[in-house]
């Protein structure tokens, strides 16, 4: 690795398998005989294969087509309390953690009770990424005493296996690669905490005998800068357009019908452009800066007659093991990969402006 000291973390993650235990995520579920309809009304990506195991990543939008929240919706029957009951469909709707108040606002906006309930949950969120992630898994099975009907490497980007460990039900979901390649591994709600504990040893023995380590929300946001994934209330929130962050493959179905934000999303696709686009930032090692400080700038040209006319801002920012300093903005679409901007609230401080995934140079 080059451009500085990597974690142990960080390393386990990219050369083998790391584990996250705190990804800040929560998860709502969603029940009821209308379940599916109101997710998929909300939706901007078509949820219809979700029941079967085929998780989707999706934007909530609002009339503007804003993104309310970014999440993921998976299969959740199994482990609300009453999924039993006939006709009764349960949905997780995985979000970030600060994403949950906005989430729920927009659930008791759109979602009539008579058709569907929504709850935040207790569910455990625990994350393998790195390239030993599955094997780890195997580890965990062993150890747990358990099998997954479906063997977590055959399975595609999010699609999810379920499995009971007595009482407990978890599912693990693999990840798409903007994420990290690798899995997560959802814990249904326990009676008490000492059998989290224990799962959670297992787990990290685990991983251990898999060769990888622990790792921290620190390494995570190095990780997801690298991969150019945009996270909630740093490249996503109440004002961006769904089509700025450039998920459009990933996140929105022009095909499944109507959704909240539609018309603005279909405008902007067949007749129109969004005026900027999310980007990848790179700066000179020797920026007499801290990369966080970096965040909020806003960009201008380095040179020229434009010097006052602000062309971009940077969201997030941090100094990669591997790539060295690195960040992501949103930049005027007329700025094209390989132009050099500089900040506004830095003068003398030059941005490269780069495509995402971050390379060797």
């Amino acid at each position: 690795m080059t451009g500085g000291s990597a974690s142990k973390g960080y390393r386990a993650a990219v050369e083998g398998v790391g584990l996250f235990s705190n990804v800040r995520r929560r998860v709502v579920a969603v029940s009821g005989a209308g379940a599916l309809r109101v997710v998929n009304g909300l939706a901007s990506n078509d949820v219809k294969d979700v029941p079967s195991g085929q998780g989707v990543y999706s934007f909530l939008l609002d009339r503007r087509g804003r993104v309310v929240v970014d999440l993921r919706i998976l299969p959740g029957a199994g482990f609300e309390r009453d999924a039993g009951d006939a006709g009764t469909e349960t949905l997780w709707l995985d979000t970030p953690s600060e994403a949950v108040p906005a989430l729920m606002n927009h659930l008791e906006k759109y979602v009539p009770p008579m058709l569907a309930r929504h709850r935040v949950t207790g569910v455990a969120v625990r994350t393998l990424i790195g390239p030993r992630a599955a094997e780890a898994l195997e580890h965990w099975e062993a150890a747990a005493g358990v099998s997954f009907p479906r063997r977590p490497s055959e399975l595609a980007p999010l699609e999810a296996t379920t499995l009971r460990l007595g009482d407990i039900a978890a599912l693990a979901a693999r990840r798409e690669d903007i994420e990290g390649a690798g899995f997560d591994l959802y814990v249904g709600e326990v009676a008490e905490a000492r059998e989290l504990e224990r799962l959670a040893t297992q787990l990290e023995g685990a991983v251990t005998r898999a060769g990888g380590a622990a790792a921290v929300p620190a390494d995570w946001e190095i990780l997801r800068v690298e991969q150019g994934l945009p996270v909630f209330g740093s490249e996503l929130g109440a004002e961006r357009l769904a089509q700025e962050a450039g998920q459009d493959d990933r996140a929105i179905s022009l095909a499944k019908g109507c959704f909240t934000g539609q018309e603005v999303v279909a405008r902007v696709h067949y007749r129109g452009h969004v005026n900027r686009h999310l980007r990848g930032l790179r700066w000179a090692p020797d920026v007499p800066h801290r990369a966080r400080d970096l965040v909020g700038a806003h960009l201008r040209a380095a040179s020229g007659t434009d010097r006052a006319r602000q062309f971009g801002v940077v969201t997030s920012a941090v100094h990669s093991p591997r790539f060295g300093p690195i960040g992501l903005g949103y930049i005027r679409r007329e700025i094209a990969p390989g132009a050099a901007l500089e900040s506004m609230d830095h003068p003398g401080v030059a941005l490269h402006v780069t495509d995402v995934p971050f390379t060797y140079k």
